[in-house]
């Protein structure tokens, strides 16, 4: 293979230490996609199709999607074994301005954003419910806010409290050392997993079925469909984030695929065992009409003292994908300071730990301003579309280095160009519809309707702006 500005990625990222296992990865894979998704999601799907095969398939197809995805971010990710992700493989494609953009929206939007978004709801719902037989707990009190102008600027409640301590103490954890971290990652990820194939198991297993019907008609089966795979395809996010800590994975070429594809397959087993363990004991009719699935199936079997286990293991979830996504982030905004996305002084490791503890750091900063102002979910509609049009950019990636640097690679992708071609497709639909659902306004008739346009703009803004600015410099 012929050399390629890719080559000096992996010398920069060579001072990190290769501590990440297959196990760990493993665990960072199935962390980050195992999340509150699986319990939300089935409800929408049995209402888009009400019939038990069409249910059954589209839990199939989202998990073909997922590791269609997989195996190209498996070979960009051996191709450069780096730490950044898509902010690595769209500026080796593409150039420094789509890197640029693409960090930042990764760093300050996804990263960051996501890390508030899902440890706020753990202080809302969880810790309130587990707490519930012993102390009632009021998550929206105020403990602390800032007001000036008519506007409140900072206002911290109980649950956004507990956000910020989780915050914190997974920050600190990070910061100490990627093998401990990686550790917790484990624990957190491998007993709800354990435990959610086990009950799974055991409904098909031992339960008797419940309801009556298995199925009803549907108008529009083509439309339904379509949104059934729409509301499926976000529960099963962060199938790629193993690609964000590739400067740390040690023997890189075989550590990453496994756990990329691994996961992914693990998630898909696991996902589609859980939602015909749903479909079984509520049926199609019940599954439609409840808001959470997990725990609606728990309290036909065990009543409320059963759904605080649900409770339990859907918290133990959404801090393992918090972990996970502080993990990967720390990494992007190091990337980006090592290349001068980022002010260059970010982009060194702790002298004792070994890690890069100021983009950690900065990130866990970003996101407590976050939950402070309450701006997260602002944030994360802003930068929806253009997040999704990352993954797919991604994809092109790999048609454009395939093309100039030829297929040697560590790991070449399993059916290419069939699977990453099917990605490319979907994902490109997915941005469509979103699009669409933005412009037409079809969710709620305001300005809110706009904000993913806002955010796709103010991602080409960045990319034109850096674009200009570079060629200007030289």
């Amino acid at each position: 293979m012929k050399p390629s500005p890719g080559t000096k990625e992996p010398e920069r990222s060579s001072a990190q230490p290769r501590v990440i296992g297959t196990l760990g990865g493993l665990s960072i894979v199935v962390g980050s996609m195992l999340g509150i998704g699986i319990f939300l999601s089935p409800s929408q799907v049995a209402t888009h199709v009400p019939c038990t095969w069409g249910y059954l398939v589209v839990w199939v197809i989202s998990g073909l999607i997922a590791f269609s995805g997989a195996v190209a971010y498996a070979e960009l990710g051996t191709r450069f074994p780096s730490a950044g992700g898509d902010y690595v493989f769209l500026k080796e494609a593409f150039g420094p301005s789509v890197g640029f953009a693409s960090g930042w929206l990764l760093f300050i939007g996804v990263f960051a954003g996501s890390v508030a978004t899902m440890a706020v709801p753990i202080g809302h719902y969880q810790v309130p419910a587990l707490l519930a037989p012993w102390i009632e707990v009021d998550p929206d009190a105020s403990l602390f806010s800032v007001s000036g102008l008519g506007v409140t600027w900072l206002n911290l409640t109980l649950s956004r409290a507990v956000g910020v301590v989780l915050i914190v103490v997974l920050t600190l954890l990070n910061v100490i050392g990627t093998r401990l971290s990686t550790g917790v990652q484990f624990a957190l990820t491998a007993l709800p997993v354990l435990l959610l194939a086990l009950g799974s198991a055991y409904i098909f297993l031992l339960v008797e079925p419940t309801h009556a019907a298995l199925s009803r008609q549907v108008e529009e089966p083509v439309v339904g469909f379509g949104r059934a795979i729409l509301a499926v395809y976000f529960a099963f996010a962060g199938w790629n984030s193993i690609a964000y800590v590739g400067g740390e994975m040690a023997s890189p070429g075989k550590t990453i695929p496994r756990s990329l594809l691994g996961g992914t397959v693990v998630i898909t087993a696991l996902y589609l065992l859980m939602a015909g363990a749903f479909l079984y004991v509520l049926g199609i009719d019940g599954l439609s009409s409840a808001c959470e699935a997990g725990t609606a199936t728990v309290r036909v079997l065990a009543g409320e003292g059963g759904a605080v286990w649900v409770t339990a293991l859907i918290a133990l979830a959404l801090i393992g994908s918090v972990n996970a996504t502080i993990l990967a982030g720390g990494r992007v905004g190091w990337a980006m300071a090592r290349s001068g996305a980022l002010r260059r002084s970010l982009g060194t490791l702790h002298g004792r730990y070994q890690t890069p503890s100021k983009t950690l750091l900065l990130q866990g900063a970003v996101a407590i301003l976050f939950v402070l102002t309450g701006s997260f979910q602002l944030l994360l509609e802003l930068a929806g579309v253009a997040m999704m049009l990352m993954s797919t950019l991604t994809m092109v990636a790999l048609f454009v280095i395939r093309r100039r640097d030829g297929t040697a690679a560590p790991y070449r992708a399993t059916l290419y160009p069939w699977l990453p071609g099917f990605f490319l497709l979907i994902s490109t639909a997915v941005i469509g519809a979103q699009l669409y659902r933005a412009a037409a306004g079809t969710d709620r008739m305001s300005f809110a309707s706009f904000y993913p346009l806002i955010g796709l703009a103010v991602f080409v803004a960045m990319l034109v702006g850096h674009s200009l600015w570079g060629r200007k410099e030289r």
